[in-house]
């Protein structure tokens, strides 16, 4: 697996976990938090020899989002310690609401640093892009759902592509217990089909998943990976 799609494959286990819905949109509610959200650290853990971590000692992912009373996020920092390869982002978002920029310096290995400015553009109330003036720079599409959880996302980088089509799944108390990406990734013309799966393990007393186990397929006994998640609030 190259770095481009070792990267969004990340990117996609960090995408939201919806717990609600809810009637108006912020960053906040598209992430699916609860509450009045201060700071949300996220790691991420390889499962190993068939053994489930129960701690974040070994974690190989970690990405800190800030959010403001409003529920829009303020500032997104990520890291990722892949075979070969080390990726540092730090985001600093502007803006209210749907009227959203930010500023990224990533840094890959030991090359200089890269500072690209990204924009929100909405398409229609449920459609919007994000992109860049630079060349280099990835493209996404999110498509949302009437309750403003993720129903698609596209990437786009460097002729590779990936479609990420979300379906959610519900326990007879109509919370959100696991949902499935069916993952379609394209890259010099050779199309690759994937789920990706993920289910909650524990929640929170605000009903914010705190340990979530993510799978390769649906019928898969042991979990590739887990994510722990610790909340601050206001």
């Amino acid at each position: 697996m190259n770095l481009t799609k070792q990267i969004t494959s990340i990117i996609i286990g960090m995408l939201p976990f919806f717990m609600n819905g809810q009637n108006s949109y912020s960053q906040k509610r598209e992430y699916g938090f609860n509450g009045k959200v201060k700071k949300v650290t996220s790691y991420m853990v390889h499962v190993s020899k068939y053994q489930i971590p129960v701690d974040t000692l070994d974690y190989f992912g970690k990405s800190t989002i800030n959010f403001n009373e409003k529920g829009d996020v303020i500032t997104y920092n990520r890291m990722y310690d892949l075979p070969n390869h080390q990726f540092k982002s730090s985001a600093v978002y502007s803006g209210t609401g749907k009227n959203i920029s930010y500023k990224e310096t990533s840094k890959l290995n030991d090359e200089s640093a890269k500072v690209i400015n990204y924009k929100f553009i909405w398409t229609d109330a449920l459609n919007y892009k994000i992109e860049s003036a630079s060349e280099t720079a990835d493209l996404r599409f999110i498509t949302l759902n009437t309750d403003f959880t993720i129903d698609k996302v596209v990437f786009k980088i460097n002729g590779y592509q990936s479609e990420e089509k979300a379906s959610y799944h519900y326990n007879n108390e109509n919370q959100l217990e696991k949902i499935v990406y069916k993952v379609i990734s394209t890259e010099n013309d050779i199309t690759t089909v994937k789920d990706d799966v993920r289910i909650i393990q524990s929640v929170d007393v605000f009903n914010n998943a705190t340990v979530i186990y993510f799978y390769e397929k649906e019928s898969a006994r042991v979990p590739k990976s887990v994510l722990f998640r610790y909340y601050e609030y206001y």
